[in-house]
């Protein structure tokens, strides 16, 4: 789990610093890099200028968390942190977590399927 503390953070600065720059360059992709200059800029071109996509986005990066419960306590020195949650929740995490993706996969699919009837 250290490692990914690690791991993480580098991805993004190689993101940032490499990967970033060589797909701005890309004639195909310079629109959408043109149109996504500020954070929220950002968020609405991913999620296709839909902000049922964005919810669905944040939902699914919730859920995962949930089902990382465990590690993430451990990671931050806290190894009760899924006891302390599971008795406050009074259910399982992992539960939680896959029902969240399990909305999120439904609201994207359905908007998805709404945005395509357009086309």
């Amino acid at each position: 789990m250290i490692s990914l503390m690690f791991i993480v953070p580098s991805l993004v600065v190689a993101y940032v610093l490499f990967v970033r720059p060589v797909l701005r360059a890309l004639p195909a992709l310079k629109a959408f890099y043109d149109e996504a200059d500020g954070f929220w800029a950002k968020v609405s071109a991913l999620g296709g200028h839909s902000a049922t996509i964005a919810w669905g986005y944040l939902m699914t990066a919730v859920g995962f968390a949930a089902t990382c419960i465990e590690p993430l306590g451990n990671a931050v020195g806290d190894p009760e942190l899924k006891n302390q949650i599971t008795s406050m929740l009074q259910n399982n995490p992992k539960l939680l977590g896959y029902f969240m993706m399990a909305v999120s996969a439904i609201t994207i699919a359905a908007r998805l399927r709404s945005i395509g009837k357009g086309v």
